[in-house]
């Protein structure tokens, strides 16, 4: 059974939120080591709460303290190329959406343009249709087309 949905705004009750922060903290220092381990990588990780004075340093302030100078060496050009803050990481989140979405309302106009094709065939009727719609039958075909003669090759290739 999946979990539910949750949403994504600070926690009211104190109590769960410090349960919350928790379990999340100790997944995410799990994930980290996970990370660190399987894809031979140096992480290091930096968790502070608001109003609070301690701090957690993963995975211990004197391998963070290293890895920090380690960054911190790099010229300036170098460390702002190499960091990725939250809003550049929401960005290629979002970006990557768009491309999904892009992808996706092609395919359902494909989907869509194949049906009118074949509905457009079995009638042999192409009245009532829009200039939009046959033009979206017309690059549909054009496609077709293309991965017909691409296929061609590939197979006349082989012999």
């Amino acid at each position: 059974m999946t979990r539910k949905r949750i949403k994504h705004e600070q926690i009211i009750n104190e109590e769960r939120r410090n349960v919350t922060f928790k379990k999340r903290m100790d997944g995410l220092l799990k994930k980290a080591n996970e990370l660190s381990i399987l894809c031979g990588i140096s992480v290091a990780i930096i968790i502070h709460k608001k109003w609070e004075n301690n701090a957690v340093l993963w995975p211990s302030p004197s391998v963070l303290g290293e890895r920090l100078q380690k960054f911190m060496d790099y010229r300036s050009e170098e460390r702002e190329r190499r960091i990725v803050t939250h809003e550049s990481f929401m960005e290629q989140l979002v970006q990557g959406e768009r491309e999904e979405i892009i992808k996706l309302k092609k395919a359902i106009q494909m989907k869509e343009s194949q049906e009118l094709m074949v509905k457009s065939m079995q009638t042999n009727s192409f009245n009532g249709l829009r200039l939009d719609q046959l033009n979206a039958m017309n690059s549909f075909a054009d496609d077709m087309l293309k991965k017909l003669l691409k296929k061609d090759m590939e197979l006349n290739s082989q012999h």
